[in-house]
């Protein structure tokens, strides 16, 4: 997962709460409060808003978590989503928000799909058949490293990579017979 689609995922709508990013080699976790869909304020360890986006540039997403609801402490007279925008290479959130249609319609792609906790579920307790009863940690992990939970529906788009990384934890024998029985 890269920084672009980390802040596609979860900025913008209406999303409140902290978003955690762990960056490759760095020993401090970034943290973005977001309310209303906007970054309010930003820190990577003690360094200041300013500081933490100058040295975020060009660094390479390890995992992300999102707390929902989770209120912001501070916050900044500006959103920053502008400025992570810009370092992430997408175009501005202003100019992607303009159009009539939600931003996934603007760009080609239908509206999402939700599947819904009792299909992740049944994916989860097929994938414990074949690897045993640490399949449910090793569900939730993957879960957390997709920026998603088990106990939530999930974006089609993100079960069919949460789907891909379970099957990567089956022997490769077995792979491909885990991922029909779940289109059945």
């Amino acid at each position: 997962m890269n920084l672009q689609e980390v802040l596609q995922t979860h900025l913008g709508g209406d999303q409140q709460g902290q978003l955690v990013i762990k960056f490759n080699g760095e020993d401090h976790l970034c943290k973005i409060s977001v309310e209303a869909g906007q970054a309010i304020y930003l820190t990577l360890g003690t360094l200041n808003p300013e500081e933490t986006l100058g040295h975020i540039q060009h660094k390479e997403v390890e995992w992300v978590n999102f707390l929902r609801g989770l209120p912001a402490r501070k916050r900044l007279a500006q959103p920053l989503t502008e400025q992570l925008f810009n370092i992430a290479g997408l175009p501005s959130a202003a100019a992607t928000q303009s159009s009539d249609r939600p931003p996934a319609q603007a760009e080609g792609v239908g509206p999402s799909v939700q599947v819904d906790v009792g299909h992740i579920n049944q994916a989860i307790e097929h994938f414990i058949d074949y690897v045993g009863p640490l399949g449910t940690m090793l569900a939730e992990n993957i879960a957390v490293k997709l920026s998603c939970s088990c106990l939530e529906p999930m974006e089609s788009a993100t079960f069919e990579k949460f789907v891909a990384a379970l099957a990567e934890e089956i022997p490769e024998i077995e792979r491909q017979k885990f991922i029909s029985s779940l289109r059945n």
